[in-house]
């Protein structure tokens, strides 16, 4: 199962997962984001227009010790640097340039007292997806698939359960307040072919599920624009999507959240750097919009490693309630789909902020978490 993935570690400095970059662009760019493609699964990364059916998926273990100024501990966890998951990832050739494809895949978290929950805490449906890609053409989806906002790359770390980024960029607290999965379900997307280095993607999110929409038969649409090069990657979004209903004097109603983010990747050589700002503003007046900055570099070292550093800057219109993110990462691959790694974050709140992340407890507003964790992952 492993023996292909040598052949898609390339693929990655030029698909950015779905960023669609020039088909001459050099695959040498970004070689550090090259060097743990193997995590990605095939969607989005395979850009082939052959037959195929693969089963795929990632284990993750980490232990971490952590100390949040009135709590300190030793846990074991999963999904330090990547989600544990498991896909299927079939395609079928339709013509020379043509292709209809299939994704499956389950994200599991076996962490805190998961194990004792319903099925629902320990399994997540990540993707399941339908796309027809056509060279010519573009690319038609729907399914649960991705969105159209902020990369998960936007974090060198990949926005995963280890990572600041992750916590620093949810929505702000308040009513009306909307967390816009990273794969919506219920979404026909469609992206245009790459021209010149640009391309289009467009979204539509349906609310099929009455408990969630109140009837709504539009959850959410988004757009993004990019464009790349071998060295270069600009991209921009805007996202509409409704928020969960929730009682309003009485009365069910659900709120607008509009989603805006720009990202600049550049690769300088010896490592490559990201630059994203991101915004979220609830269509409610006592709700806070939320802004965060970030910041990340990417490093090959030596022949097989990967060093990394990513600082976020959260700002809440809300006084106080500011967080500063820092992580700093090495991954020491054995092979190419197995790698153990290390990281050493924090996160500096301000008086009224609470954020923390992975699952370390925050006890008091102003307490600052930080945690060093040693892990190991592999990709079959």
């Amino acid at each position: 199962m492993c023996t292909c993935l040598h052949e898609r570690r390339p693929l990655l400095a030029l698909m950015m997962i779905g960023l669609g970059l020039a088909q001459g662009a050099n695959a040498e760019g970004f070689p550090a984001l090259g060097r743990v493609a193997s995590g990605f699964g095939y969607y989005n990364v395979d850009k082939g227009y052959d037959d195929k059916l693969k089963l795929y998926g990632t284990v993750d273990a980490f232990a971490s010790y952590h100390d949040s100024q009135h709590h300190e501990g030793l846990r074991v966890e999963g999904g330090g640097a990547w989600t544990n998951k498991l896909g299927l990832y079939m395609r079928k050739a339709l013509a020379e340039d043509t292709v209809l494809e299939l994704d499956v895949e389950e994200g599991f978290n076996l962490n805190g007292e998961a194990l004792e929950q319903h099925w629902k805490q320990i399994g997540t449906l990540r993707l399941a997806v339908a796309a027809l890609r056509s060279k010519r053409y573009g690319k038609l989806e729907f399914g649960k698939t991705y969105n159209m906002s902020t990369p998960s790359y936007a974090d060198p770390f990949l926005a995963v359960y280890g990572s600041p980024y992750t916590f620093l960029t949810l929505p702000p607290s308040g009513k009306g307040a909307y967390y816009l999965d990273m794969r919506p379900k219920h979404t026909l997307a469609y992206t245009t072919p790459t021209v010149a280095g640009f391309s289009v993607g467009t979204a539509v999110t349906f609310g099929f599920d009455d408990t969630a929409s109140a009837g709504n038969t539009v959850r959410g649409k988004g757009v993004k624009v990019q464009y790349a090069n071998a060295r270069m990657m600009l991209l921009g979004s805007f996202n509409d999507y409704l928020s969960d209903p929730w009682n309003d004097n009485g009365h069910e109603r659900q709120t607008h959240n509009y989603f805006k983010s720009a990202s600049a990747f550049y690769d300088f050589g010896p490592f490559s750097s990201s630059l994203t700002w991101q915004r979220q503003d609830v269509d409610q007046h006592d709700t806070p919009s939320m802004t965060a900055w970030t910041l990340g570099f990417m490093a090959p070292v030596g022949k097989t490693d990967v060093a990394r550093l990513m600082v976020v800057q959260r700002d809440v219109e809300t006084g106080g309630k500011n967080a500063t993110g820092v992580m700093i990462g090495y991954d020491h691959f054995l092979k190419p789909n197995w790698a153990i790694y290390g990281r050493v974050a924090m996160i500096a709140n301000k008086m009224k902020s609470s954020s923390s992340y992975a699952g370390i407890p925050v006890e008091e507003s102003g307490d600052d978490p930080r945690n060093l964790a040693v892990g190991m992952y592999y990709h079959f």
